[in-house]
């Protein structure tokens, strides 16, 4: 592998999920094959540039360095698009002694088993249909089996987040385990669409909290301390 599609690359801090607050080198790839109605990153569903994985690395090496990073965050667009490119930039962060965080839409299963051993950690989603516009539950569910350890989950909800979808996306992390990480996260309004209510986050919270034992609301953090 030489080369990978590439968004962008720069140094921020995670602003989702289990490790919001952590400084990381993010290496955004281009491409994604779904248009979900709350995306962030539209920009990322195109082709990108082409970027060689020595420079690549050479952008991680020195972000890393200026920054005091210690992880590299390989996301998207959704990067298991190329698989390749992930195993490449995965082991050339490892050998620089940063931890490996992949995050990802959850549904390329057959990716992520074999890039499994690459990465340190896995932040997947569980795109509902009503979002996404298409039913992908069979594939999260053989996705989260992969590596259960290594993985948490976050879930986007709106306003208009209908109960019995949330509640089948908790059954479904259910399935594979009580325990895996469970991140309610309310969308960061886009496009119109707004977070639920209060009285809403509750209910979905409940729903998850009597099947998960690792239930969390959380937005997005980065918008609220002012970073990319």
């Amino acid at each position: 592998m030489t080369s990978a599609r590439i968004s962008e690359i720069f140094c921020s801090i995670q602003g989702e999920g289990l490790y919001a607050g952590q400084k990381q080198v993010f290496v955004r790839l281009a491409g994604c094959a779904l248009r979900c109605s709350y995306c962030d990153e539209r920009a990322a569903s195109s082709a990108g540039r082409l970027e060689t994985i020595d420079r690549i690395g050479a952008r991680i090496r020195a972000l890393a360095r200026s920054e005091k990073a210690r992880a590299v965050s390989i996301t998207g667009g959704e990067p298991l698009l190329q698989p390749s490119a992930v195993r490449a930039i995965a082991v050339l962060s490892r050998r620089l002694g940063l931890s490996v965080h992949l995050e990802t839409g959850g549904a390329l299963y057959r990716e992520m088993a074999e890039l499994r051993e690459e990465v340190d950690v896995i932040a997947a989603d569980i795109k509902l249909p009503s979002a996404a516009g298409r039913e992908m539950w069979r594939e999260h569910r053989r996705f989260l089996s992969v590596a259960p350890g290594k993985t948490f989950v976050k879930v986007v909800v709106t306003s208009l987040t209908p109960l019995p979808e949330f509640r089948k996306a908790v059954t479904l992390a259910a399935s594979v385990s009580r325990g895996i990480p469970f991140f309610i996260q309310p969308v960061t309004p886009v496009r119109g669409l707004r977070a639920p209510a209060r009285s809403r986050l509750r209910a979905f919270h409940l729903a998850a909290a009597g099947r998960l034992s690792d239930v969390r609301i959380m937005p997005q953090l980065h918008p609220l301390w002012g970073v990319k």
